[in-house]
C-alpha cells in the first residue's frame, strides 16, 4: 500500500523543485569562495572565508553584487563560533 504525502509536504516539495525557486545569492558567493579557496589548495576556515569575503569587497565594482557580500560577511560574523 503506498501512502500518499499530504498536500502541504506536497506544495513545498514542488516550490522547492519549481524554476520559481532560487537559492539565495549569498548562497552561491559562499559556495564560490569554498571552490576557490579548495582550488588553491587553502582550507576552509571561517578565517579564510571571511578573508576572502572582504578581499572581495574591496575590489567588487558592482553595487548589487556588494550588498550581497556584504550580506554575507554579516551572515558569517554572526554565526562564526567563539573562539
Amino acid at each position: 500500500m503506498r501512502v500518499q504525502p499530504n498536500s502541504a509536504s506536497r506544495a513545498i516539495t514542488d516550490y522547492f523543485n519549481s524554476p520559481d525557486w532560487n537559492a539565495p545569492p549569498e548562497s552561491d558567493l559562499l559556495a564560490a569562495i569554498l571552490r576557490e579557496l579548495m582550488e588553491a589548495g587553502q582550507p576552509a576556515t571561517n578565517k579564510a572565508i571571511i578573508a576572502r569575503v572582504i578581499d572581495k569587497l574591496e575590489f567588487e565594482g558592482d553595487e548589487k553584487r556588494l550588498q550581497n557580500y556584504r550580506t554575507l560577511l554579516a551572515q558569517l560574523i554572526e554565526t562564526r563560533p567563539q573562539e
